[in-house]
């Protein structure tokens, strides 16, 4: 007798069969359920052990202005004094200004030296990365040992190095290093560097650039409008950075000619009613029919001939004078002040010729003078951006933009150490296009740079943006590596706060909202720009 074979089972019966601690579904809920209930564990303990050590810190830690006790007074105490100095600041800053102000200057001194760094890395990476791939052997050997070197150190080794081995190894002030005779001193004290300043006439210089960036956009359309009816190129780019140039450049004569708001106090009795009758008042001094002479003077007659002029430290007008003066070479010393009053006082007691500042300041201090009368104003002509000059004065460098030891140090270090791991993506993400796009672009008689620039590069972005803003959020955040060699970042200011002041807590809450909106402002900007950067395919 034929036996019946029995129905398969359905998928329904065998799920049904299987006892529920077996269940996969059943599973998945219990462990997302665990997990809920073990990150709620968490932080309760770490609740229950910050309100365990707040109570043992006990209310001081919350007193507010009026004496009363509040979680809302929390920081109250950065309004008072700080009480130490900063050796380097981005504003100006004395030990009697607040926290707050103290731990501003030190956050801006992280974003200092984190933005340049950033930018500093991108270019170095870029340049790594593609020498990584050049048929060149020296040049990719020597990008492959730079590579190596500084991805495999650590980066607080690196700093050591650089700031105790390379930067204080450096000559004193006085012998300090000036590459090709250009005017940069680099010496165990920093680096002093030519520095841009901008004058009072800046301002109608800048409205002419924004008639420029007008003029590139009107030149921009209308060409482009052109080539979508002839289907030719028509130089967009180069016309209408031309177009911008023709205008900046009216803007910078514009400027110069109208402005009129810089100025020299002098006696009356020097007869000095312009500046180029300081030209002849020197030749009479030093007896030279020509001031392309002065340099057949001894030490002794030079010294008697400088003209010596007062201003305020590091001031544009002291800027945009010593300018003109060393174009008409006329040796000259200038006595620097922090005030003005100074200024003018060293001035009335004859430490100096003249005083350097705006018409108006002058004016205002010539009215406090015991004979105002006896004092002439000589009109300065100005430029919209003078260029601050280092010199040697001395033992010491004055003018320019001195960047201190510790900042320098740290700029390199984070530079060459990121750069390179960012030269590794740029070779991955240059790898990751495919040759078939290069053999093209050759075969189109596109020279190597062009094939990068308009080929590959654009197609290697979407490698390479995502690790890249990484690499940027590691090195805003190891910028608090600097305290290991002075430099006062804002992890180095507020941890000197809360030395003197015995509030971790709140620094330490400060710290970290500030590290985290650095962090989503950066992944915010790369990412949108990410989006914007994907190819569009079909």
């Amino acid at each position: 007798m034929a036996q019946i074979a029995e129905p398969p089972q359905t998928e329904l019966q065998a799920k049904q069969s299987v006892p529920f601690w077996r269940d996969i579904r059943i599973i998945g809920v219990l462990a997302q359920i665990g997990f809920i209930i073990l990150v709620i564990l968490v932080f309760r303990l770490l609740g229950s052990n910050f309100a365990s050590n707040i109570s043992k810190l006990g209310e001081s830690q919350f007193i507010c202005r009026d004496g009363s006790f509040s979680y809302l007074c929390a920081y109250d105490f950065m309004s008072t004094t700080a009480g130490f100095d900063i050796s380097d600041t981005v504003l100006d800053y004395v030990n009697t200004d607040t926290y707050w102000y103290a731990f501003t200057n030190g956050l801006l001194n992280s974003l200092k030296v984190g933005l340049m760094g950033i930018v500093l890395t991108t270019f170095l990476g870029l340049f790594v990365g593609i020498a990584r791939l050049s048929n060149n052997w020296l040049v990719n050997k020597v990008s492959l040992a730079y590579i190596e070197l500084f991805r495999n150190t650590p980066l607080l080794l690196q700093l050591f190095f650089i700031y105790f081995t390379v930067i204080l190894a450096l000559p004193s002030v006085t012998e300090a290093l000036q590459p090709f005779g250009l005017p940069i001193f680099l010496a165990n004290r920093g680096l002093n560097i030519p520095s841009p300043q901008l004058t009072s006439s800046a301002a109608i210089w800048l409205a002419f650039l924004i008639l420029g960036i007008i003029q590139f956009q009107v030149v921009w359309i209308l060409l482009g409008r052109r080539e979508e009816k002839t289907g030719h190129s028509s130089n967009r780019w180069a016309w209408g950075i031309i177009a911008f140039l023709i205008i900046a450049g009216i803007g910078w004569f514009v400027a110069g000619a109208v402005s009129d708001t810089q100025g020299l106090l002098t006696p009356k009795a020097s007869r000095i009613r312009e500046l180029d009758d300081l030209e002849q008042a020197m030749l009479n001094r030093t007896g030279l029919n020509y001031l392309s002479d002065i340099d057949t003077l001894t030490a002794e007659e030079l010294a008697a001939a400088t003209f010596v002029f007062c201003s305020v430290r590091d001031s544009a007008s002291e800027t945009n004078l010593t300018r003109q003066l060393r174009k008409m070479n006329i040796p000259y010393k200038v006595q620097r002040f922090d005030r003005i009053d100074q200024a003018t006082a060293a001035y009335v007691e004859g430490a100096c010729e003249a005083v350097a500042a705006s018409k108006s300041i002058l004016a205002a201090e010539r009215s406090t003078l015991e004979n105002p009368s006896a004092h002439f104003l000589v009109s300065v002509k100005e430029q919209p951006i003078v260029w601050n000059v280092p010199v040697l004065e001395g033992l010491n460098v004055a003018g320019g933009s001195k960047l201190k030891p510790e900042f320098t140090a740290l700029l390199i270090g984070l530079t060459l150490f990121y750069g390179a791991s960012l030269a590794e993506i740029i070779r991955a993400g240059i790898l990751s296009v495919t040759k078939g796009q290069s053999e093209a672009a050759r075969a189109l008689g596109l020279t190597e740079s062009q094939r990068l620039r308009l080929v590959v590069l654009p197609q290697a972005l979407k490698v390479v943006i995502p690790p890249l803003i990484g690499v940027y959020l590691s090195l805003m955040k190891d910028t608090s590596l600097g305290i290991a060699i002075g430099f006062p970042d804002m992890y180095m200011v507020s941890f000197t706060t809360i030395n003197q002041s015995g509030r971790a807590v709140q620094l330490m809450v400060l710290m970290m909202l500030v590290y985290l909106t650095i962090s989503l402002v950066f992944s915010v900007i790369l990412n949108w720009y990410n989006e914007r950067a994907k190819l569009v395919e079909r």
